[in-house]
């Protein structure tokens, strides 16, 4: 009710003022004794325009009015005019309206009608924010540039910190690339709060003096005005500037004329643009005579008002900025990225650049001492900052990146090296855990299925736990110098106390190590207040009973050690680590099964697989009649990502869209999978059992229930160069065999299909040379002429419908031309510019590492390489590679250089690069980039290729 009453108010009041002379929010504000950013918001709620604009229409129906009767009427004349009717404005803003006249829907001070909005020609385009939050300033300063004869004068404001003289100065940029000012055109700057105590120094500063004016004018001065001549006069903090001083710029402002102070009848002349910036309210702040005299304000947002795509962008800007000035690779770990993001700067864009160069000079300091050759800057040094403690870090989706910056400068590269130890912490189970957690709250999927699939998430990792410790060989005394010495003691007096408790109890010490490194990163999480977050809390204290209570008095000593509250959600954490630690290991690696059907069919199979064969590893998963099969999909997808599957994931499906599941995922996450359609209780029942019974791979288990469901046989397609090939076969092979034909060339066009009759002289010997030029897939037909190694598809009516789906198996056992799909537009990097054989590795190392397609480690593989022996190939062609053990994702990149540089101590000269960062299992790929390369005529088209659209049809075309 109170706000209605203060809307009525406001309302009110604009309804009642002086339309010629508007109220300001400030006026009301003080009328009514509320905050001004309270009026604001009402006044733009009711869709009222600012006082400016308010004003201005005042304005320009007035002098439509005058020009009505008097259309040849000068601009003093109007300006006398409107004096007389009590309303009061600039020369400048007078000229500008009438200029604009014809044009009375555009806004005067806002205009669109510069020439220069493509970016490509739009100097404004390199500021962040240009598309963004910053579009409407950088309109409104064009418009000022560009309005004849100077411009417009113009008033940036905005919080301190803001970017205004950076924004000034872009102005000053954009009036050179519009030809607005010539390329010498002096850019003078004057901070006023500099002279704030000694008005008239600054005074004679801006405006120059006569000799003898005051003590010490021994000679005649100019001032700053006379040296901003046909060029820019740029005064921040113009608050500062007192009454006297504002007066003065009133002629320069209105008649381009001024004096120097102590001259009476001498009047000069300076064409000048004016930008004036300012921290105040310029409603309090400026005479208001002179604030007339601003046509243009432009207020640009403070940093918390941008979006975190700009904010982000700005943070990697600044490191950019630090690693090209000290001329030093920064590796900046995804914590570091989320903190300067979610901070709150008080100082805005200021502030946020001092905090990274502090944070970049500490971490200079570390990368001395330690003599590393790169400034690492992890999560500690988040600790170390005070200006970090305040953050608050929101729960939302964004997932942040580790970021490398090199230094974009031709100088000799330092190595990219990081000092790795043995006791390198894993991966931080907490961001594993939320990161996870929030993916399956954007994906929709429902709490108590979230929970399952963080669950055998969890499982998944303290599996790679349990695998990773029986290499480790390492104790706790050798993290004493990685971890603090107080938790290494407390975790000896627990295992201590565990073992005089319970002398029956078996204990993995190697899990002791990941449980020291998890307390350590638990207390510095709880000191920096970030939240813990664990999901499956209830289901941990349900079934780890023991395991949490144990949990929960480690947890009461570190908290009495280090003088801080241990969450529950961090107990249920511990306790797993100590279900682990007690854990008898088991030792079996097998493939997860996975059964998927419509209705409750699949729960109900896998109950009584699980209690006739006693294991709990398959899995069910029902799929309701009336759910789209897409959310189905993506729930199977997470929880494929959760589990413990490097064996792969055999699929028993029912029907429709379900057989493709197999195939998605793969695509999706790489994991290898099968899918077999129709489930039945024997088939599942028998895969299960061979996969928890023995040491046979997902293909072995997968072709032994295809060939119980089926009468016929099949092998895998061998890898091979040849063009593929089917036959088919009948009689005579013209019946039948010909109808085969006929719907296998339908269903795959670039498969050659030939017909043999089983009556044909020398069949077997027919088919033996057929394969000697032809990769045959398999024989379909009505009769098996068993030939050993050969697939044989019996036809029958239900063919396709049913066997088909086996020839698509073997089709996709084919070798992929894979260089297609691993070369990205993004990843052909056409006329680089470097100088060196390190640079190049490095920046291309770079791109793939920022996204996220290889470990950091890579690009050291790649440089500890090249140290070996030579990577050049021919054809002026290098192809440097690293250890696929760092490829996360498999990604081929291209370089080709502006310049050739010399790759080898032979003095052989490379133009293009090819960087294969390929997985083992790819390993296929670097075969065929071979093969295009040792072709000197597609090289030198690559070399030649105008584009990137040229560069990839080059290799697409050479398969």
């Amino acid at each position: 009710m109170m706000l209605e009453n203060t809307k009525d108010k406001i309302a009110k009041l604009i309804y009642d003022e002086n339309k010629k002379n508007p109220l300001t929010d400030e006026q009301i504000a003080k009328e009514l004794s509320i905050l001004r950013e309270t009026v604001t918001g009402i006044r733009k709620n009711l869709n009222i325009p600012n006082s400016r604009t308010r004003k201005k229409e005042i304005i320009k129906a007035t002098v439509k009015k005058i020009k009505t009767k008097k259309p040849d009427i000068t601009i003093n004349t109007i300006i006398n005019l409107l004096a007389k009717d009590g309303i009061t404005t600039s020369r400048t803003y007078i000229a500008a309206l009438m200029k604009h006249e014809r044009n009375e829907k555009k806004e005067i001070p806002i205009s669109e009608t510069v020439n220069s909005t493509n970016n490509n020609d739009n100097i404004f385009s390199k500021l962040i924010g240009h598309n963004g939050s910053l579009l409407k300033n950088i309109k409104q300063g064009q418009a000022a540039i560009l309005y004849p004869p100077f411009g417009l004068p113009t008033l940036i404001v905005g919080e301190s910190g803001t970017g205004k003289t950076l924004f000034a100065e872009y102005m000053y940029k954009y009036a050179i690339k519009q030809k607005v000012l010539r390329e010498e055109a002096p850019f003078i700057l004057l901070n006023c709060a500099d002279y704030s105590d000694n008005p008239q120094l600054l005074v004679s500063i801006l405006y120059g003096y006569k000799k003898g004016t005051f003590t010490g004018a021994d000679k005649d001065t100019e001032g700053l005005i006379e040296r901003a001549n046909n060029g820019m006069l740029f005064l921040d903090e113009i608050h500062r500037l007192p009454p006297k001083g504002q007066e003065m710029l009133f002629s320069i402002l209105d008649k381009g004329k001024f004096r120097r102070m102590g001259e009476v009848n001498i009047e000069r002349e300076a064409h000048i643009y004016f930008i004036g910036a300012t921290t105040e309210n310029i409603e309090s702040s400026l005479l208001l005579t002179f604030r007339r005299r601003i046509p243009m304000i432009i207020e640009l947002p403070a940093l918390e008002e941008r979006s975190l795509h700009e904010k982000t962008d700005l943070i990697h800007s600044f490191f950019q900025e630090e690693a090209n000035r000290i001329n030093s690779k920064i590796l900046v770990k995804a914590k570091i990225m989320q903190a300067f993001v979610f901070k709150r700067y008080a100082g805005n864009i200021g502030q946020l650049k001092s905090e990274i160069q502090v944070t970049c000079a500490n971490a200079y300091v570390d990368k001395i001492n330690n003599k590393r050759e790169e400034i690492y800057i992890g999560f500690n040094e988040v600790l170390y900052q005070k200006f970090f403690y305040d953050i608050n870090i929101p729960q939302n989706n964004i997932r942040f990146k580790d970021i490398l910056f090199l230094p974009s400068n031709d100088k000799p590269q330092n190595s990219l090296v990081i000092a790795k130890s043995q006791y390198s912490l894993p991966e931080d189970i907490y961001e594993t855990i939320e990161n996870k957690y929030y993916e399956l709250k954007k994906s929709h999927i429902p709490t108590d299925k979230t929970e399952k699939i963080i669950w055998n998430f969890l499982l998944s990792y303290f599996n790679k736990i349990r695998l990773d410790s029986k290499s480790r060989q390492s104790s706790l005394d050798e993290l004493k110098y990685l971890l603090d010495e107080n938790i290494i003691e407390l975790i000896k007096e627990f295992i201590n106390f565990i073992k005089n408790s319970h002398p029956d109890w078996q204990i993995n010490e190697k899990v002791l190590i990941y449980l020291a490194i998890h307390l350590g990163e638990a207390v510095k999480r709880i000191q920096f207040k970030q939240k813990i977050i664990n999901p499956n809390l209830l289901y941990i204290k349900e079934n780890f009973p023991e395991e949490f209570q144990l949990g929960n008095k480690l947890a009461q000593v570190l908290a009495q050690k280090k003088s801080l509250e241990i969450p529950e959600d961090e107990i249920g954490f511990i306790a797993i680590y100590i279900h682990e630690l007690l854990k008898v290991q088991d030792k079996k690696d097998r493939i997860a099964i996975i059964t998927i059907s419509h209705g409750k069919v699949a729960s109900e199979l896998i109950n009584v697989v699980k209690q006739m064969l006693n294991v709990d590893f398959p899995i069910a998963i029902d799929m309701p009649l009336d759910v789209n099969p897409i959310k189905i999909f993506e729930q199977v997808i997470e929880l494929a990502k959760s589990l413990p599957a490097e064996k792969g994931i055999l699929f028993f499906v029912d029907m429709g869209s379900l057989v493709n599941i197999g195939e998605i995922i793969h695509t999706r996450i790489g994991i290898e999978t099968r899918t077999i359609d129709r489930v039945d209780l024997v088939s599942v029942l028998e895969a299960v059992r061979k996969a928890d019974a023995s040491e046979e791979s997902l293909n072995d288990i997968y072709y032994d229930i295809i060939n119980s469901k089926h009468t016929y046989s099949l092998v895998t397609v061998k890898e091979s160069n040849k063009p593929p090939a089917f036959i088919t076969m009948c009689l005579t092979g013209q019946g039948v065999a010909l109808k085969i034909k006929t719907i296998l060339a339908d269903c795959y066009a670039g498969v050659k299909v030939i017909s043999i009759g089983i009556m044909d002289d020398n069949v077997k010997l027919k088919i033996t040379n057929l394969n000697q030029q032809y990769n045959i897939l398999a024989l379909v037909g009505t009769i098996n002429p068993k030939i050993e190694g050969m697939n044989f598809i019996p036809y029958d009516k239900n063919f396709i419908k049913d066997k088909k789906v086996f020839l698509n198996y073997l089709l996709k056992e084919l070798p992929q031309k894979l260089v297609h799909s691993l070369v990205r537009r993004e990843f052909v990097l056409l006329d680089m510019e470097c100088s060196s054989k390190k640079e190049i590795i490095e920046t291309m190392g770079k791109i793939l590492f920022n996204d996220e397609l290889v470990k950091f480690e890579y690009i050291d593989s790649v440089l500890a390489r090249e140290d070996m022996n030579t990577t050049f190939f021919r054809n002026k062609v290098a192809i440097p590679h690293g250890l696929p053990t760092f490829v996360n994702k498999s990604a081929i990149i291209f370089a080709r250089l502006k310049q050739p540089v010399k790759w080898d101590k032979q003095g052989n000269m490379a133009k293009l690069i090819c960087l294969p960062a390929v997985k083992s299992e790819d390993i296929n790929a670097v075969t065929q980039l071979f093969k295009l390369i040792k072709q000197k005529d597609k090289v030198s088209e690559l070399i030649a290729a105008k584009n990137q659209t040229i560069f990839i049809n080059t290799i697409k075309n050479t398969y």
